[in-house]
């Protein structure tokens, strides 16, 4: 007995010998089209914050296939699916002999096929052949697809149990089952029949789901339309294009190997992205006797630089225009780009907040001689205006006049500092209109850069993941682009209803229950309009117009988009859980009472005073512009004010003057070297307009080429003919004497 027990013992062990040999034989062996399996990509899942679904991106050839973990996928699903493939799956290496022999007698006796031996194991190594071919190309005769191609399934069966563990390979397999209809695996084929993902599905659909497989023709026909969701299309198409899907991803499978993650997690939030898009409609709805064809909006949280929501365009499936995203198409900003000027010019010492600034007709002549005349939107000339009136009411020839002082290429590396990468390498192109936005920028540049002022002047590079998928996104820009204090004092000015009512008057849209800055522009030609908003929390940029470059018809100020913008703000604020913080105050200024006509400090005639950021340490001056005369009070305008004072007397008191005595005798147009085009086919006079200020008389002698022309009373303008060559322009007032050249081709 005991050598028979021996001997059995030794066969047994002979036999796990053999068969660990065999196993790990099997688990070596080269199996190409496994690795080539393991590495083919799948349908990305792309969720917003709060893990509402957004879209599932489909793969090039249209098909969806999902991913889903054995452990998420449902108990009942997996039994049900043993059950009706392979009752004996976990008892078997592969091939389930006991089903061989019964199919082999019931398709013997019936003599056709009535019953298969498939496992799931081999059924998953047929899926994995099947899809090696397809990837290249190969064709199979007809005779290759019997028995050959069966014992191929087997042998290639052994290998993966070799290789896997049966969860892995239960994995694999419902992962990968065709459904037909252009999907692949349990999760996308539970989408398209039932709406709905597998965790959710009732023991019925899973029933249903099993057979699919089996005849999916069929099914397909019989199925209802469910379509898959479409959220964000413009944001998610970006950030698929850009590899911001491709990076390193902590898959939760050991098996598979694929480059793209099988979910990510966007910072985009899916209410703002819905009520986003319900405003954008209104506003297309209202617009449409404005020859308005659409609307880009872009939402950022200001602390983080999180993109909260993304509408590229009114409609992602208009087929004229909806596929342009509008979020990264860049166009003329307008007179939104002036925060960024005034700020550049407040670090830079150039300009005060209690500055005055002569809005008053001006010339201004490029390296090329090109002369470049300035107007405010509404064609008229203010006179004096304070820095925060200026940039509030949005004034062109202030913003100009700064420009020019602080120069084009300081501008432009700041704007480039703030990631306006098209505008730099044009500046000079641009020339000084580029103070009025003449340059071309995106959403996706300016809402960044004018989150930048509600956030103490830091620059934030915009991210787009959230959770742990944004550890894997590109380290984000963060710099210092102004001083705290100055964006503190652009804050105040574009937050200030008053000093805006000269360019806007008291118009309500900018009016909110929380802090907020606003700014709007309106690009030279009407083809673009554009509305900023911000609080210390949020951030929007809006655009409405056309892609085609067409002008729009409506008022300047952008009241549209800036509506939009005010509405997703109150959204934001109102709807937050924590209160509405206020903008911060300075902290190297105070306040002090200034003359609101000359930005001194008031003098005991100043009938008014207005309250103005002066920085510590700073003494103002006495207003010297407010005057006695014969015990009345007076105004004694600078010089400058001259030529504007003259144009608008009658709509000042009488007791103004101007100062002439305080500023040079000076030819204020033409500027030195000006060139000037005659056209002989112009129908009307072309003249040249000489303008001349200042002097210590009443009178001035005007001379061109050494040829006495007139006298006039200063200030004086006097038009002559234009005539081809270089001509000279001399002055003459006392002993002052001052002179100029232009050219006419």
């Amino acid at each position: 007995m005991k050598s028979k027990a021996l001997l059995a013992y030794k066969i047994i062990g002979v036999v796990v010998i053999a068969a660990a040999t065999l196993n790990l034989l099997f688990a070596v062996l080269p199996y190409k089209e496994l690795d080539s399996f393991l590495c083919r990509e799948y349908s990305t899942r792309v969720y917003d914050r709060k893990e509402n679904l957004l879209q599932v991106i489909p793969l090039k050839n249209g098909l969806r296939r999902e991913y889903v973990s054995i452990k998420k996928i449902p108990k009942k699903l997996k039994k049900t699916f043993i059950k009706a493939e392979d009752k004996r799956f976990y008892f078997h290496h592969g091939v389930d002999y006991i089903s061989v022999v019964r199919a082999f007698f019931q398709n013997t006796i019936n003599k056709k096929n009535v019953s298969g031996a498939s496992t799931i194991t081999m059924q998953l190594a047929k899926i994995i052949n099947a899809s090696y071919r397809n990837e290249n190309n190969f064709i199979i005769s007809s005779s290759e697809r019997t028995l050959s191609q069966k014992l191929k399934e087997v042998f290639c069966a052994y290998k993966l149990e070799a290789r896997f563990s049966k969860k892995e390979i239960l994995e694999l397999y419902l992962n990968s089952i065709p459904f037909g209809n252009n999907v692949e695996g349990v999760e996308s084929a539970s989408r398209v029949f039932f709406g709905k993902e597998i965790t959710k599905l009732d023991p019925k659909q899973i029933e249903v789901l099993s057979k699919i497989p089996r005849r999916p023709t069929f099914y397909g026909k019989n199925k209802k339309e469910f379509q898959f969701p479409y959220f964000a299309p413009h944001l998610i198409r970006y950030l698929s294009d850009n590899n911001f899907f491709m990076n390193e991803h902590d898959f939760t499978s050991k098996v598979y190997k694929s480059k793209t993650p099988y979910e990510v997690h966007l910072s985009l939030d899916f209410d703002v992205q819905n009520y986003v898009q319900t405003q954008a409609d209104k506003a297309m709805n209202e617009a449409s006797g404005s020859r308005i064809s659409n609307i880009s909006v872009l939402v950022v949280d200001v602390e983080t630089g999180n993109v909260l929501s993304w509408v590229g365009s009114n409609d992602f499936y208009d087929d004229e225009a909806g596929q342009i995203d509008g979020v990264r198409f860049r166009n003329q900003p307008g007179s939104s780009i002036k925060p960024f000027l005034y700020a550049l010019c407040l670090d830079e010492g150039i300009v005060k907040p209690t500055s005055v600034i002569a809005d008053t007709p001006i010339e201004f002549i490029n390296e090329e001689g090109k002369s470049y005349i300035p107007f405010n939107f509404n064609n008229r000339f203010n006179g004096p205006v304070r820095l925060r009136v200026a940039l509030a009411s949005s004034l062109n020839i202030p913003a100009v006049k700064l420009l020019d002082l602080v120069t084009i290429d300081k501008f432009a590396d700041k704007l480039d500092e703030l990631g306006f990468g098209a505008i730099k390498q044009r500046a000079h192109e641009t020339g000084l209109s580029l103070a009025l936005g003449g340059g071309e920028v995106s959403l996706q540049e300016f809402v960044p850069a004018f989150a930048t002022l509600a956030r103490d002047g830091k620059y934030l590079s915009l991210k787009y993941l959230s959770g742990s998928d944004s550890k894997k996104e590109k380290k984000q820009i963060s710099k210092q682009i102004y001083s705290s204090d100055t964006v503190r004092i652009i804050d105040s000015f574009l937050s200030d209803k008053s000093a805006r009512s000269l360019g806007f008057g008291f118009y309500q849209t900018f009016e909110t229950k929380y802090p907020s800055i606003f700014k709007t522009g309106t690009s030279n030609q009407f083809q673009n309009i554009t509305a900023l908003g911000a609080t210390p929390r949020y951030a929007v940029g809006v655009w409405m117009g056309n892609f085609s470059g067409e002008t729009v018809i409506g008022k300047t100020g952008s009241s549209l988009p800036a509506y939009v913008a005010k509405k997703v703000l109150d959204y934001l604020e109102l709807n937050d859980a924590k209160e509405s913080v206020p903008f911060e105050e300075p902290q190297n200024y105070h306040k002090e009472k200034i003359c609101p006509l000359s930005g001194m400090l008031p003098s005991s005639i100043c009938r008014n005073s207005i309250s103005e950021y002066v920085k510590d340490g700073d003494k103002l001056s006495e207003c010297s512009w407010h005057v006695l005369v014969d015990q009345n009070l007076s105004v004694n305008y600078p010089a400058e004010y001259q030529q504007w004072f003259e144009l608008n007397s009658d709509l000042y008191s009488h007791s103004a003057t101007v100062n002439y005595k305080t500023s040079p005798l000076k030819i204020i147009s033409p500027r030195e070297g000006s060139l000037f085009y005659f056209d002989q086919y112009s129908r009307y006079n072309q003249i040249v307009t000489i303008e001349v200020i200042g002097g210590e008389e009443e009178t001035v002698d005007i001379f061109i080429d050494d040829q006495f022309l007139c006298t006039k009373k200063r200030p004086c303008v006097v038009d002559v003919p234009l005539e081809k060559g270089r001509h000279y322009i001399k002055a003459i007032c006392s002993n002052q004497e001052n002179s100029v050249s232009y050219e006419v081709k």
